[in-house]
């Protein structure tokens, strides 16, 4: 006599990618579920990664709902218990909806402060493990030189070199500690020689302008701004932020930037062409 046992299987399912941006919309990444018999209802357990920043639902809407959708596109729902510590969800007499192949998955969404970069979730069923669809997370914002290049004369006027920032699909962006720190052993300073400025101006994406007074390095090398509103709200705004900036008597000439770090985001300023 031959025995044959039947199992299923469980493999990473749906799209190739699910893409989240830091502090955005949920994204669904699941598994997928192949067998040739039906199963008795099983256990399912899906676990975040650990210290990646993600979350089941969002920051303002947990979801602790498994969905299970069968061959034919039916779908069912399961709530799930959540551990104590938030990264895991447990959810019980799942219906496998086998023969065949089902997917399934959960709604997961990144922090703000989320890492970047690719990442799993690990689902558990019926005993059997297996990474989830590939998550991939980006940044909640962009920043990159703004503006038409400048031109500073030695021993001239200011110029307002700057960055743009830009909203890559993300919601109430926190405010932000900006730095933008002068190009080493140039002779570049914040305002002129007789009239120093320590401001940083943000030209938000409604049109309005608000004003920063930032705190100078010892070296007086960099500024430094606390508590910054970006000024994009929306998927795809964007605002333009600027310092005042002048060349000294001895500045080499040619081409030059002042660097900002708006956050962990660091980017040159438009161009400054020294003269």
């Amino acid at each position: 006599m031959v025995l044959q046992w039947s199992e299923f299987t469980v493999t990473p399912g749906g799209p190739p990618d699910v893409q989240l941006v830091q502090g955005g919309a949920a994204g669904y990444p699941g598994v997928r579920v192949d067998a040739d018999v039906a199963f008795d209802p099983v256990s399912v357990t899906v676990a975040l990664p650990a210290d990646r920043g993600l979350l089941f639902g969002t920051q303002t809407l947990a979801d602790y709902q498994l969905t299970v959708q069968d061959a034919g596109g039916q779908t069912a729902q399961y709530v799930g218990v959540l551990s104590q510590d938030g990264m895991s969800l447990v959810f019980s007499d799942v219906d496998l909806q086998v023969p065949g192949t089902s997917v399934m998955w959960v709604a997961v969404s990144a922090h703000h402060d989320a890492d970047l970069g690719a990442t799993n979730l690990d689902f558990t069923v019926g005993g059997k493990t297996s990474p989830s669809t590939t998550i991939v997370v980006s940044p909640n914002f962009t920043v990159s030189p703004g503006g038409a290049p400048v031109t500073a004369e030695r021993g001239g006027p200011p110029v307002y070199p700057g960055v743009e920032v830009r909203n890559n699909g993300t919601h109430e962006i926190p405010l932000q500690t900006v730095t933008v720190t002068l190009p080493a052993g140039t002779g570049l300073r914040f305002g002129t020689a007789n009239s120093p400025d320590h401001q940083l101006t943000v030209w938000n994406a409604n049109g309005d302008i608000t004003v920063y007074v930032g705190t100078i390095s010892g070296d007086g090398q960099s500024l430094t701004f606390s508590d910054v509103d970006l000024g994009t709200p929306d998927d795809g705004s964007q605002s333009v932020m600027w310092v005042c900036v002048s060349a000294g008597d001895d500045t080499p000439v040619g081409d030059t930037s002042v660097e900002f770090s708006v956050g962990v985001r660091t980017s040159p300023s438009t161009t400054i062409h020294v003269i």
